[in-house]
């Protein structure tokens, strides 16, 4: 592979059929990949997000068609020339297709400064100065603003943080008792996987340890890839099982996976909510994929034949290949990793 590790896996029918596990999860330290290392997952937390919204909706705590403002009145503060704010709703967050910008923070400038904002306030301190960027529920785009602005809605409407609701009410349903949000538990800090950036011709370590901050919504969760597992299990469903069920009734989550907008020229790929749906060898595939601090990760299910893969690394850029003389992507990597899952997915 080229990369520093990573590993990936099938499911089928609930169950992992073919695991790999290949290279390094800390250069320095030697430690190699292994079920128990623990990746970040990055964007692949929308979802987890978006079934936290659907599990409120069910309780009847909200509505998707309720007007964000009810819940954060902040958002009146963005400059918005269509002048219908109050029209923008919780579904349109979930769509990315409320006209908010793609970053959460869009002005850092040094190294030295945080990953992420880390208190809600700075959002609410940048809104004077952004605007909506189309007019609302018109089209699609991508919007790491948005979700997170979803993640304060479950905060003031339970009371917990998107972390700790997350937990409370996926997390621990599941059985997914290695997966958390930000900093490493101690009793896990061996597992920890570094990242990896190539630049210059040598390995430059990110860190293990970094916060998403008030982005936690948006891309903060770490796990294992047998927790994810876990996971992608509860996706594909079993008919009956009452665990899953209390976490989401799957009509509830069949809604999630209808599609609301083309998410560009492809007319393949579309968004439903939070979750992805794209076209391959004739066969729908749902899912999403996520990339943040050089990790990067790809999450999709065949629900028609019950199938599932994780693929996760944790180096970004240029890599020398297996010779140490030549230079490869790592995205042309991902892609094909990604393509040859979708193929064994198949029915």
């Amino acid at each position: 592979m080229g990369v520093v590790g990573g590993s990936a896996i099938l499911i089928k029918g609930g169950n992992v059929t073919d695991a790999l596990y290949f290279g390094l999860a800390d250069k320095e330290q030697g430690y190699s990949i292994s079920e128990k290392t623990l990746f970040h997952w990055a964007s692949i937390t929308k979802t987890f997000t978006g079934i936290a919204i659907m599990q409120l909706r069910d309780r009847e705590k909200l509505k998707l068609s309720d007007p964000v403002i009810k819940y954060l009145p902040e958002i009146t503060k963005f400059h918005n020339t269509y002048d219908n704010t109050n029209h923008i709703t919780i579904e349109n967050l979930l769509t990315h297709s409320a006209g908010f910008r793609m970053s959460s923070f869009p002005f850092k400038t040094k190294s030295w400064q945080p990953h992420e904002p880390a208190e809600f306030s700075q959002l609410v301190a940048m809104m004077p100065y952004s605007e909506i960027k189309f007019n609302p529920g018109s089209q699609y785009s991508y919007s790491n603003l948005g979700i997170n602005f979803l993640g304060e809605i479950i905060k003031r409407v339970t009371g917990d943080s998107v972390d700790s609701y997350i937990d409370k009410n996926i997390f621990k349903p599941l059985g997914m008792h290695h997966a958390y949000f930000n900093a490493t538990p101690y009793h896990l800090s061996k597992y920890r996987s570094n990242n990896y950036a190539f630049e210059n011709g040598k390995l430059i370590a990110g860190g293990p340890e970094f916060n998403t901050g008030v982005t936690s919504a948006n891309g903060g969760i770490n796990a294992p890839i047998i927790d994810m597992a876990k996971y992608v299990s509860f996706l594909i469903g079993e008919q009956d099982n009452p665990t899953y069920e209390n976490v989401l009734k799957r009509t509830s989550l069949l809604e999630m996976w209808q599609p609301k907008f083309n998410t560009g020229a492809n007319k393949s790929r579309h968004i439903g909510l939070t979750f992805f749906i794209r076209q391959h060898f004739n066969q729908t595939y749902i899912g999403h994929t996520g990339s943040q601090k050089n990790f990067y990760s790809s999450m999709f299910i065949n629900p028609e034949a019950q199938t599932g893969h994780l693929f996760v690394y944790n180096t970004s850029k240029l890599i020398p290949d297996e010779t140490g003389k030549t230079m490869a992507m790592t995205m042309p990597i991902y892609r094909e990793m990604q393509m040859k899952l979708f193929n064994l997915m198949k029915k």
